[in-house]
């Protein structure tokens, strides 16, 4: 049984919660910043009942025995607990009982004086005031100070300005969530493209490993299997079936032989059974031709042997043989005019097999017309071959370079085909890193177009 911490929705609730305490944890050490300027709050509760009757305290004794501010705050009965520091509005001067210490800065309560009682924050002190009593001597602001208090932290987080808050809790939300997201996403791409490359034919592709533990390692793990377990399938099967084809041919010979031996003391009547038998041989045997090239592609131990050759070089004769094929089958084969000032780096027997079998299967389907057409884009040579046949549906036009596979329409089993041209035209083109493009042409019929790098 996986750990509890190993399941991604125990991560995903811990790294919610991270993300807070993160937040929370940059906004403290962010409030234990000194405080250069006074913070203030009103006064309430009982901090307030207590600096009125403060207040008036020190107003009944300055009164009753008719001394000054200054001789009253340096009395005993306020020195010995109270901090106090008197501001006079009229006469412009400062009094308190103590000695503030040098980093206490007592002027810098002046900054507000019609303001109702505050609580006041500093970085060294916290301060009660103003209060506005009246003394024989004039009128005063009363502050009493309490010097070592530190700043609660929850008060230092609601002092902090606004747009800092603001700053910090999505600086650290985006920053969190963006490392989370790329835990999650990483390992998605990833399966994403080894299953893109599989669905591509790329069998020997696979998600890279790693340690997570959590439901997208097991997926990951579990994909790879999957993709090792259909790999040894698929090529199990490419094997037999080229092991089968390739047994087929010992056998088909010797009939073959044995046939065309018998037709030698064969009377008419046997001689037409045993052509008939050796035509069905012959196609047996081009089928098994097929099946091995294909087998060859598939499993890339057809050898391909480069050489520069010109396009002329390459098509005329391809293009001949088209010609008089069609004009035996009393239908039109337009032709594009070749050229000996492109040339191409390829195997010119597999590519030409490759343009011979999209001809042939050009002819077979048409109704009366053939037009090929040749195209130079950058350094991609463009051939297109279009047929005014019946075409094939849309959803099977991705199923047409699948081996054996046939179409629901008058291109069908009716016409002879093994389902095997275009899948190894397909591969041929796809051995020489280029591409062949299906398509269904507006006008009627089907287009293929191979397209071949020239380098």
């Amino acid at each position: 049984m996986r750990p509890l911490f190993s399941k991604l929705y125990v991560k995903i609730f811990l790294w919610f919660w991270l993300t807070l305490a993160a937040t929370f944890a940059l906004l403290a050490g962010l409030s234990s910043m000194s405080f250069s300027e006074l913070s203030y709050e009103p006064l309430r509760g009982g901090d307030a009942h207590y600096l009125k009757r403060l207040g008036h305290a020190i107003e009944r004794s300055a009164n009753k025995h008719d001394i000054s501010a200054e001789q009253l705050i340096n009395h005993g009965r306020f020195t010995k607990r109270k901090q106090l520091y008197l501001y006079s509005v009229d006469q412009d001067k400062a009094l308190q009982n103590f000695t503030p210490p040098h980093d206490i800065g007592l002027n810098e309560l002046n900054f507000r004086q019609s303001m109702a009682p505050q609580m006041i924050f500093h970085e060294h002190f916290q301060a009660l005031g103003p209060l506005l009593i009246t003394l024989p001597d004039g009128q005063y602001q009363l502050y009493e100070l309490r010097p070592g208090r530190k700043l609660p932290w929850l008060l230092r987080l609601k002092l902090m300005p606004t747009w800092l808050k603001v700053v910090v809790a999505l600086g650290a939300s985006l920053l969190l969530s963006l490392l989370f997201t790329r835990t999650l996403i990483t390992p998605v791409n990833a399966l994403r493209s080894a299953a893109k490359d599989i669905a591509a034919g790329n069998l020997q592709s696979r998600a890279p490993s790693n340690v997570r533990h959590d439901e997208l390692g097991v997926l990951t793990d579990e994909f790879n299997a999957m993709a090792a377990r259909l790999e040894t399938l698929v090529n199990s099967q490419r094997s037999l079936l080229g092991d089968i084809s390739h047994e087929l041919r010992s056998p088909l010979t010797r009939l073959s032989l044995a046939c065309a031996l018998a037709q030698d003391s064969a009377d008419s009547a046997t001689l037409l059974q045993l052509q008939r038998i050796e035509k069905e041989a012959k196609q047996l045997d081009t089928l098994i031709a097929r099946i091995l090239m294909l087998s060859r592609l598939e499993n890339r131990q057809q050898s391909i042997v480069r050489q520069r050759i010109s396009v002329r070089e390459l098509l005329a004769p391809v293009f001949a043989d088209a010609k008089f094929e069609a004009d035996s089958e009393h239908k039109q084969l337009s032709l594009a005019e070749l050229s000996d000032s492109h040339f191409l780096n390829i195997d010119p027997q597999v590519v030409a097999s490759a343009c011979d079998n999209l001809l042939r299967n050009a002819i077979k389907y048409a109704n009366q017309h053939i037009e090929v057409s040749l195209q130079w884009i950058d350094t991609i040579m463009l051939l297109s071959i279009s047929d005014d046949g019946p075409g094939v549906a849309e959803h099977e036009l991705a199923h047409l370079k699948e081996p054996f596979y046939r179409v629901g329409s008058a291109r069908s089993r009716d016409s002879g085909g093994t389902g095997l041209g275009l899948a190894i035209a397909n591969k041929a083109i796809a051995a020489h890193n280029g591409e062949l493009v299906l398509q269904n042409n507006p006008q009627g019929g089907l287009v293929a177009t191979i397209k071949l790098p020239t380098t």
